[in-house]
Parts: C-alpha cells; sequence; structure tokens
C-alpha cells in the first residue's frame, strides 16, 4: 500500500509532521511503516527554509525502500543547470536553482551536486496495476519514449540529451503542458508571470473547455472556446483510465480530488498551503477521505 505525498519544497518539518500523522515511526534516522510505502511525486528543493533536511529525509527513505521518490522540475533544472556550471561556464548565481539550494547547503556545491547525482538516478513516473503517478504530466506517447530510451541502459547524462522528442518528453512529464492563447490575448500580470500561452488541465477534454475554465491557474482569460485547430494530437486523460497522481500545480491551490480517477497532491506548502498525502486502499475510486494533510 502506498501513501502518495505531493510537492515538499524545502519543508521537512510538514514533513515529518505528515509522515507521522500517516503512522511513520524514525528507525535509525529513518522514517518506516510497516505495511506502508511513500510515493513522493517530486520537487523537494527550491521555496521552503529547510531543503537539505528534506533531502535527508526522502533520500534515507529512498535508501532503505520505505519510499519510492521520482523525479520533479526542480530536481532537473538542478540537474541541468550544474551540467551547464560543469561544462559551459555558467555562474551559480545566474540560475534560481541554485539561489535557495546551494545557501542550504551553505554554498557548499560538492555536499549539494551529492543529491544532484541522486536525483539524475530517480525514476519519471510510476505505474503498477493500480494506479499511475508522475510529476506534473501523464501523457502515454511521452511515459512510452521515457520507457522505451531508458530501458536501453541510458547513463545519466541521457537527461541532457538533445533530441527534440526527448525533450518534448521531458519538458512536459516533468513541467505539464502548455496551451498558445488566441492572437491579441495575453496573460495578466496578477502575480504570475506574463505572456500568450498558459498552463492547460491535460486531464480534460478541450472540446468542452472554455479558455478560462482550460487554464490550470485562475487568470483572467477569455471565456470562450478553446480552439481546437492547434491541438489536434492533445490527447486528455479518459475517465475510464487508472487513477493518476500528480504534484506540480501548487500555485493553482488545489485543496481536493479533482475527478474519481485524477488527484493533484500539490496543496501549494511552498505558496502558504498544506502538504498533502493520498492514502492508498482497495478501492479502484479515488475517495475524498483518503486525503491527509498538514
Amino acid at each position: 500500500m502506498f501513501d502518495i505525498i505531493g510537492d515538499i519544497h524545502g519543508y521537512s518539518d510538514q514533513l515529518e509532521a505528515l509522515l507521522l500523522k500517516l503512522g511513520y515511526r524514525k528507525e535509525g534516522g529513518v522514517y518506516f511503516h510497516p505495511h506502508r510505502t511513500v510515493l513522493f511525486l517530486g520537487d523537494y528543493i527550491n521555496k521552503g527554509p529547510k531543503i537539505k533536511a528534506t533531502l535527508v529525509i526522502v533520500k534515507a527513505m529512498a535508501d532503505k525502500g520505505s519510499a519510492i521518490a521520482l523525479l520533479g522540475n526542480h530536481e532537473f533544472n538542478a540537474i541541468r543547470d550544474l551540467f551547464r556550471l560543469e561544462n559551459e561556464g555558467l555562474s551559480p548565481n545566474q540560475s534560481f536553482q541554485w539561489e535557495d539550494s546551494l545557501l542550504a547547503f551553505n554554498n557548499n556545491l560538492n555536499e549539494f551536486k551529492y543529491y544532484v547525482d541522486w536525483f539524475k538516478s530517480l525514476p519519471l513516473f510510476y505505474e503498477d496495476n493500480r494506479f499511475r503517478a508522475v510529476h506534473a504530466c501523464w501523457d502515454p506517447e511521452h511515459i512510452a519514449h521515457i520507457r522505451h530510451k531508458r530501458s536501453k541502459d541510458a547513463g545519466p547524462e541521457d537527461l541532457i540529451a538533445t533530441d527534440p522528442e526527448w525533450n518534448k518528453a521531458l519538458t512536459e512529464t516533468l513541467n505539464g503542458k502548455d496551451l498558445e492563447l488566441p492572437e491579441n490575448v495575453s496573460i495578466p500580470e496578477n502575480g504570475l508571470e506574463a505572456g500568450t500561452g498558459v498552463r492547460a488541465k491535460w486531464w480534460e477534454d478541450p472540446s468542452r473547455m472554455t479558455y478560462k475554465a482550460f487554464s490550470v491557474d485562475p487568470l483572467d482569460l477569455p471565456d470562450i472556446p478553446v480552439d481546437l485547430s492547434g491541438i489536434k494530437d492533445w490527447k486528455y486523460y479518459g475517465e475510464d483510465e487508472k487513477p493518476v497522481f500528480f504534484g506540480h500545480y501548487g500555485r493553482a491551490r488545489f485543496s481536493s480530488l479533482i475527478r474519481h480517477n485524477v488527484c493533484c497532491l500539490d496543496f501549494g506548502v511552498g505558496n502558504g498551503g498544506s502538504l498533502a498525502a493520498y492514502r492508498m486502499d482497495e478501492s479502484s475510486k479515488l475517495s475524498h477521505d483518503n486525503l491527509k494533510y498538514v
């Protein structure tokens, strides 16, 4: 049985409180449960006050078999930026990834690199006969591509490959899908980055949505139907699919299940919200009662 935990972002106190609430106990410095395993959905670093402590907890659990840890976009960005630092002369202060995380390690790059090397080994998704889990987006073609590519004994450097199809699979799996807005429509500043594209609800059928409803983030967008001409290959997540869990969308402030088989577990702890978990049981349909958070 799994306890699936969303984005932690350096909030180790909340993580420990949640683990205790779920019945995990610390033995030899590692949290264990006699009958259950944690599945972490990624984004362990940045934003929060105790990034190093978070990594110590998550890695120890993964190493000892009491957890599975997926790769998040923040971990991937750290991998990419460290590669650029070592191969292209990138200065640590040129990337937001280093600002919080390096400070957490007292600017000890070698100590932080120890964890970045571990990030390279993390899986990009999880699937069994009952459910699926990914950091940001479950696209069956991307998942198949990742499964195939990583089954060929690809090394950690494979994450920095430049193949366009691979890059798209990585980008959308870890960051989600974007939808271009109609011409002459842009995102209001509203505390977010302005632009012409929005983070889209890949689990919804776009033919039934307006731009306002299809945006993950609550934005003042046109309440007009989505133009489907540019997303003919969009494969939304069907209602008859296995339950899927993901994180990533903390700005949206999800606080409950989205659908009977769709659950976002990023309740925005990095933005003043809660740290959330879903406690799996034998049911094939998700229940609000199984959500736990601190």
